[in-house]
């Protein structure tokens, strides 16, 4: 962390690379999260979804 903090006493040009990076990485990774959380929701969706279709088949059914 101390790193990160002590940029102004790098001189220009070393360590901006790093810092680009840092910020890249920090920018990419909550869309990473957020599209493993919607995907976990989709299935969960789906599953629900065909439980239903399952107890809907049943509940249509004639009685013999």
């Amino acid at each position: 962390m101390a790193a990160l903090l002590a940029h102004g006493l790098v001189p220009d040009g070393h360590g901006s690379l790093a810092m680009s990076i840092v910020a890249l990485v920090g920018m990419i990774v909550p869309f990473i999260v957020l599209g493993v959380v919607c995907w976990v929701f989709w299935r969960s969706y789906k599953r629900d979804e065909e439980e239903r279709r399952r107890t809907a088949e049943w509940r249509n059914a004639h009685s013999s």
